[in-house]
């Protein structure tokens, strides 16, 4: 299995995508979201400013790694739509961060599943982006 350059690259954006997606929605949640910040605060309190960005963007990472490496499915956005719906409920079900249960609480099924799936997509969003501005595909 010989690992590309386009895999390298999104690896990098994933890892991005997760610290500074996370570093984000630090910020919001303190100023939107009523008083439990979209019930993310218990968790960002729990796990502090650093450790919930490094959390994030492991996650962002080993999640590309599992679709790109392991299951070594193309980065086409419906299988990291698909993905990111899936492990959503996965999170959900099996509570695999007891301090996200406010979040789940606060989300409903479909909901939770769109916010997990838009920061899968944005890594491939900005290589796309960025290889027709400098029309590289």
């Amino acid at each position: 299995m010989v690992y590309s350059v386009v895999t390298a690259k999104l690896l990098t954006l994933a890892c991005l995508t997760g610290f500074i997606g996370d570093a984000i929605l630090q910020y919001s949640s303190k100023f939107m979201g009523g008083v439990t910040g979209w019930g993310l605060k218990e968790y960002f309190r729990q796990h502090g400013v650093g450790e919930s960005l490094f959390i994030a963007a492991g996650m962002m990472t080993l999640f590309y790694v599992i679709v790109l490496v392991i299951f070594d499915l193309p980065p086409k956005w419906y299988f990291l739509a698909i993905f990111g719906v899936v492990i959503d409920l996965i999170f959900r079900l099996a509570m695999v961060f007891p301090s996200l249960a406010g979040y789940y609480a606060y989300f409903n099924y479909f909901w939770s599943a769109f916010w997990m799936v838009i920061p899968m997509l944005i890594p491939l969003a900005l290589m796309r982006g960025y290889d027709m501005l400098y029309n590289k595909i």
